[in-house]
């Protein structure tokens, strides 16, 4: 957590029960959506409600500028009468619509063809659920829905003899909403091909003539609806205010770091909990409850360890300067340790990896070999190298960089990094 002696974020929250009404608190209002909070003149709830006391909150936080000090807020503890009511409000959901929309029908005149198909014997000689499934198998377009609906309303008793009899029986179980219109389009117009010669009504020859028509087709579309959820409501009937001082001490922050910490108290001005976030944890020393003033001591007990920043690491590169290979590697000052860190390093830890060309002339994975190992003390924000590697040889550098012996700071160091390869001149 963090505290601030200089800014301070204070957070007061209240909340409140039953027989005074506070004028000063009728307005306040819940930041979560599912708590209503009334004043006065608003309906009272219909059933019994329940009176809760909550906590007053101080939050503050404290920084590497001003690691120590003390804060002082007032903070109003509520009691609130609670209850739940049902809300009810227009919502919206998705629902497919059927429109209908102009067109071109097609009617057929075919030669022969008197609906000789397997996928008929099939549908007929079916018996029980299997009967809608086999005709959702005979009409492209049906569905295994409207399939259902017409088996279970006696379509279909008898084989058409013909397409203008099965367009019929089609266009009948539509108008009486036995199918969807959009359905008997899809069936009759959109499938019209496929079907007429799935179901034996075009053996021979058919004469298409076309027409306008109305065609029916469905759209999903956001439709508006009648919804409920549970709210909370609440309505502050008595306010406790305390004058609460938070002393804090012992905290171990850099200069860019900061804590935030958070004191809770009740109705009786007891201290109840108290939390903190950020690079140190703390104990509650002491605390203190005189009439409407509150002193709490809070002392830093344990500094928790960062793991170093990847930005510790500005740029690398390894090169070729006068003929020579050097490793040249920039990092932020403001990571070397200084007086704050006594005993803490910034160390880099490197491996020289040199490629011994094999029979192909060629750098394959195997070739690369480690040759040296070795570590440095980085003091500047830019610490340069040199590495000696035999001529010929290409090489690159492995290496890992970690601030040891840190009382800020893990010793786990940054995941280790290679450089470019370079090749010596012959």
């Amino acid at each position: 957590m963090n505290r601030i002696f200089g800014s301070v974020l204070a957070l007061a929250m209240v909340v409140g029960c039953a027989h005074k009404e506070v004028s000063s608190l009728d307005a306040i209002q819940s930041h979560n959506p599912g708590i209503i909070y009334l004043k006065a003149g608003d309906r009272a709830p219909a059933g019994a409600p329940q009176l809760e006391w909550t906590r007053g909150t101080v939050s503050f936080y404290v920084t590497g500028a001003a690691p120590e000090g003390e804060v002082t807020q007032e903070v109003k503890v509520n009691q609130e009468m609670i209850w739940t009511e049902t809300e009810y409000f227009t919502d919206s959901r998705s629902e497919y619509q059927e429109f209908v929309v102009p067109g071109t029908c097609s009617d057929f005149k075919c030669s022969a063809g008197a609906g000789k198909s397997e996928l008929w014997d099939a549908f007929y000689s079916a018996t029980g659920e299997r009967k809608a499934a086999a005709l959702d198998a005979a009409i492209s377009g049906i569905g295994i829905v409207s399939a259902k609906n017409l088996v279970a309303k006696g379509y279909f008793k008898s084989k058409p003899r013909s397409w203008d009899e099965f367009t019929r029986e089609i266009n009948t179980a539509a108008s009486r909403d036995v199918i969807k219109k959009s359905v008997a389009t899809l069936v009759i117009e959109n499938n019209r091909y496929e079907n007429i010669t799935k179901l034996g009504y075009g053996t021979n020859s058919c004469q298409e003539v076309k027409r306008t028509c109305d065609l029916y087709i469905t759209k999903l579309v956001q439709v508006p609806f009648q919804n409920s959820r549970e709210v909370q409501k609440r309505r502050i009937v008595e306010t406790k205010i305390f004058k609460v001082t938070v002393k804090v001490s012992g905290s171990m922050l850099l200069p860019d770091e900061k804590d935030t910490i958070s004191v809770k108290i009740d109705q009786t001005g007891k201290v109840v909990d108290a939390d903190s976030s950020g690079n140190n944890t703390y104990a509650k020393v002491s605390e203190s409850v005189e009439g409407q003033n509150v002193t709490v001591e809070l002392k830093a007990t344990n500094r928790i360890l960062r793991a170093l920043s990847n930005n510790t690491i500005r740029q690398e590169s390894y090169t070729l300067v006068g003929g020579k290979p050097n490793f040249i590697l920039d990092v932020d000052p403001a990571m070397i340790p200084g007086k704050e860190d006594p005993n803490a390093q910034l160390v880099i830890d490197y491996t020289v990896e040199i490629c011994e060309y094999g029979w192909t002339g060629t750098c394959g994975w195997s070739d690369w070999k480690k040759t040296k190992m070795a570590s440095a003390v980085i003091t500047a924000a830019r610490t340069i190298i040199p590495v000696d590697v035999p001529r010929k040889n290409k090489s690159q550098i492995l290496y890992r960089v970690t601030r040891k012996n840190s009382i800020y700071f893990d010793s786990k160091g940054l995941n280790e990094r290679e450089t470019d390869e370079i090749k010596m001149p012959k």
